[in-house]
């Protein structure tokens, strides 16, 4: 068994792993809400904005992160193909 304050250091590690992990996974939902936002001239989908709502709910936070790179990926090939399709 280790002794007391090493269990309370690395309590403290977990704990400030953890916050790390919730302010990045907050950070990338941020971003990707707006870059999900439409401008002023693009055609808007209303679908998105309540999809990008309910998603945390059904996924959870975990897959959520996890997930939100497939979704920023997705979102940068669907913007290509959309801004190429103008031309």
């Amino acid at each position: 068994m280790k002794p007391a304050p090493t269990l309370a250091a690395e309590r403290q590690l977990l704990v400030a792993r953890c916050e790390l992990d919730r302010l990045e996974l907050a950070l990338a939902w941020t971003d990707l809400r707006r870059a999900m936002h439409p401008s002023a001239t693009a055609a808007a989908h209303p679908w998105l904005g309540r999809a990008l709502r309910v998603l945390p709910l059904l996924l959870g936070a975990a897959r959520a992160r996890s997930t939100s790179r497939y979704v920023s990926l997705a979102l940068m090939a669907w913007r290509l193909v959309a801004s190429l399709r103008r031309r």
